[in-house]
């Protein structure tokens, strides 16, 4: 049993021993033991840190001894893909997910404590899910040996190369994105177990648990709301500058998962913003707060089907048992407990003090509520019907960005309506709130119809088209303007008054935060459909790139205001004159793997100190060691010297001959000098073949740089972009280039509101750290801070 192994039994056992103890408290009401739970908690939150430390360790010294390390990276790269190499795949992300679940069990079980009924259940129901990450681990585990990969290689046996990363994430972003996305999820573990804790409670009797732990939800929302709008928009820049889409979304199955709980967490948000224990949301805060963790492990599920054919899927090796069960114990907890305990209560009550008056705040949150809900279920039907119509019929089947786009735009809309009269609603000043209600949703009608041309259109129409897709499909882009200026306006006027009328700083930041991610909001609907309706793009090709025979002057791009001029080819290998220890084996190491290298093809490096010619084979051998290198033929088949250093490569075969432990059986063209290698022994890890160019718009130079594409001969020849782009204040100017056979394929396009995407994005960040930090109530910074009243949460006051 590995060290890793060890780590993980041991975290397994620490965290079933603190539920079992939670478990017993609770039901039987007795305390005894329940002191040792801090200290098992925090003893399975080392040991999983610890397991996800020696996981990062075997994959940073190249051990391949790790099967789960041998399939997922390589020596030729470089540190920080070496580590990225950690969560490339199930094992890693699980493990990952589990050391950060386990040390927010820590943290809130040492901030909050065990004390009462209601905290042993949420902290037994957040350290069973610690137990259940850690038990899932133990059986499919990231440090099974090698011999599972290879079952009937010989005892010691261990490969000399790794097969390598997927080149996809070969990638700044990609080295950053998983964790922030799983730091996201394990966040939503604590809402989650207060949210199921609540509704266990009350069929029990004991009261609910949510109105005590109100702040400590809001908190831990907010938090995973941070981190994972941070995920969905490295995945995007990602998607950007990677993958040659010229766009940051293209509704890909795993950026569908990955927004389905972005969206219902802002639903979420909502809701526990306007919770009041004795009426508004008393039921629905609570079931969408065990809601959103149940709707990760789904989404997370389904993409790992292997039923989508995705450019994201990084770890779709089957679903597994373990997922399964873990998906059916959260829908039971997050999902079918509050639902029934609905349906048996039926009463939500909405706690309005008596006012029957159908418009006011409570209702507009209602409806944004909804609204978040229905975009969620849009983008849950588009990425669950593949998965059913596979399991009923067989067929695989895929929803298109189309229907992604056309159901989801109109709400879209509708919450950004709602968002404007939301701000600019005051009871006593209905009617005018109503008149500008009205004239914006005036304009956003006229919006559709204006520059009614294709370029403008959201989609194409179809001739047999429901009648929703053809007026949907046929609107104008220009239809968003008017919701966006509505929203912008409504939110900057109201809340601008509240800042200045807050009393406290933090309030007043707390205020700022609300406006920049409504703001922020805004804008990123305005950025996103320009970024494609008003995007334009148009080709040339170049030929005798691969001679150097291309025309190097200004060439014309058809249909556009561009011109490139090629400046030349370039076609580079990597790695470049890599160290020989790098990719062959020693002769002490030869010797030191010993017979678990038989029959296996390999690269030995040493000097020579005997040469041996015989009738029909030359032998050469290495350091004077135990190791030869057997040439057939003789005299003319070696031009190895005694004394020089040689590199060889071929089947090693152990004990092939009585007076030698190894032979490798390599031809005359795998033998050479180390200085000057054979070229079919180096490995070719990457192939980077793009045009150098200049891209002008008129006779202003516009982009420069080498476009084209990388390709990965032992990832089974998968490719990647390298794209240039000129980042502009309002324009991206954006250069694909294929390169073959000496012929580069070159597209320009212009992407635009690229730049107020990014400063949607930093708007989002920015606001919900000022809200996490500096809200009165609920922030992390409230020592010093002037409680608000407590009528705050109110959305009558509130927002």
């Amino acid at each position: 049993m590995n060290v890793g192994t060890v780590l993980l039994g041991l975290a397994f056992g620490a965290a079933l021993s603190g539920v079992g103890i939670l478990g017993r408290a609770y039901v039987a009401d007795d305390d005894a033991y329940v002191a040792h739970v801090p200290k098992l908690t925090a003893a399975a939150a080392v040991l999983l840190v610890s397991a996800l430390l020696h996981l990062t360790y075997q994959f940073v010294t190249t051990d391949y001894s790790n099967a789960y390390v041998w399939e997922n990276t390589a020596s030729y790269l470089p540190l920080l893909y070496r580590v990225t190499g950690v969560y490339a795949a199930n094992e890693g992300s699980v493990l990952l997910w589990a050391a950060i679940v386990s040390i927010v069990a820590m943290i809130a079980g040492t901030v909050r404590g065990i004390s009462d009924q209601h905290a042993k259940l949420v902290h037994g129901l957040t350290l069973g899910l610690v137990a259940y990450f850690t038990g899932m681990l133990l059986a499919q585990s990231p440090f099974a040996s090698i011999r599972t990969a290879f079952p009937g290689a010989p005892p010691g046996f261990v490969p000399t190369s790794g097969q390598g990363l997927n080149a996809l994430l070969v990638d700044p972003y990609m080295a950053i994105h998983p964790p922030v996305m799983f730091i996201s999820y394990a966040l939503l573990a604590m809402p989650f177990a207060i949210g199921s804790a609540h509704f266990v409670s009350l069929f029990r009797g004991n009261g609910g648990v949510f109105p005590t732990w109100h702040g400590s939800v809001t908190r831990w929302l907010r938090l995973s709301w941070l981190f994972l709008t941070a995920a969905v928009a490295l995945g995007g820049l990602w998607s950007y500058t990677v993958l040659g889409w010229g766009g940051i979304w293209a509704w890909d199955p795993v950026e569908t998962a990955i927004l389905i709980p972005w969206l219902f967490l802002t639903a979420t948000l909502h809701a526990v913003t306007a919770y009041e224990p004795t009426g508004r949301y008393r039921v629905l805060a609570p079931a969408m707060t065990a809601t959103v963790f149940a709707l990760v492990v789904y989404t997370t599920s389904v993409v790992r089907s292997g039923v989508f054919r995705s450019v994201h899927s990084f770890a779709d090796g089957g679903i597994g048992a373990a997922f399964l069960v873990l998906m059916g114990l959260t829908a039971a907890l997050g999902v079918v407990l509050p639902v029934t305990y609905w349906l048996l209560e039926t009463d939500d009550g909405d706690g309005d003090g008596g006012d029957d008056r159908w418009l006011r705040r409570a209702n507009l949150v209602h409806l944004a509520v909804l609204g978040f809900g229905l975009l969620t279920f849009v983008s849950l039907w588009g990425l669950s019907f593949p998965l059913l119509r596979n399991a009923i019929t067989g067929l695989e089947v895929s929803v298109e960005a189309r229907y992604y786009n056309l159901w989801s735009y109109p709400l879209v809309l509708g919450l950004l309506l709602l968002l404007g009269f939301y701000m600019d609603y005051d009871a006593d000043g209905r009617t005018r709130a109503l008149a500008g209600l009205g004239v914006f949703t005036a304009a956003t009608i006229v919006g559709a119809f204006v520059f009614p041309s294709e370029t403008w259109q959201l989609a194409s129409t179809r001739p047999n088209d429901a009648l929703v897709y053809e007026l949907v499909g046929s609107a104008s882009a220009a239809s968003v303007l008017p919701p966006v200026a509505y929203a912008i306006l409504g939110t900057v006027k109201r809340t601008g008054g509240r800042i200045r009328a807050a009393a406290s700083r933090d309030a007043k930041l707390k205020q700022t935060g609300i406006t920049l991610i409504h703001v922020g909001a805004a804008l990123l609907v305005l950025s996103l459909p320009f970024m494609y309706v008003l995007a334009g793009q148009a080709s040339v090709m170049a030929t005798g790139v691969g001679d150097g025979s291309m025309d190097t002057t200004r060439q014309a791009v058809p249909g556009s205001d561009y011109s490139v001029r090629v400046l030349g080819h370039s076609r580079t290998e990597f790695p470049q004159d890599p160290a020989v220890g790098t990719y062959a084996l020693s002769t002490d190491q030869v010797v030191r793997r010993g017979s678990s290298l038989n029959g296996s093809v390999q690269t030995v490096h040493g000097t020579v100190t005997d040469i041996r010619e015989g009738p029909r084979a030359t032998v050469v051998q290495l350091d004077g060691s135990s190791v030869w290198v057997g040439l057939a033929g003789n005299g003319t088949a070696t031009t190895a010297t005694t004394g020089e250093r040689i590199v060889a490569r071929g089947r090693l075969m152990w004990n092939f001959v009585p007076s030698a432990d190894a032979v490798v059986l390599a031809r005359a063209e795998t033998v050479g000098p180390t200085a000057d290698p054979p070229e079919n022994v180096v490995p070719t890890r990457v192939v980077a073949e793009g045009v150098s160019l200049a891209v002008y718009e008129g006779n202003q130079l516009r982009a420069s740089g080498i476009a084209g594409q990388r390709r990965y001969p032992e990832q089974g020849g998968m490719q990647v972009r390298d794209v240039v782009i000129d980042r502009g204040l309002v324009t991206d100017t954006y250069v694909i280039a294929g390169v073959s056979d000496g012929t580069a394929s070159i597209t320009v396009k212009q992407v635009p509101f690229v730049t107020l995407m990014r400063v949607a994005i930093v708007a989002l960040l920015l606001g919900m750290s000022l809200v996490a930090l500096f809200d009165p109530r609920h922030g992390a910074v409230t020592d010093t801070a002037i409680r608000e009243p407590a009528h705050e949460t109110n959305p009558e006051v509130a927002d």
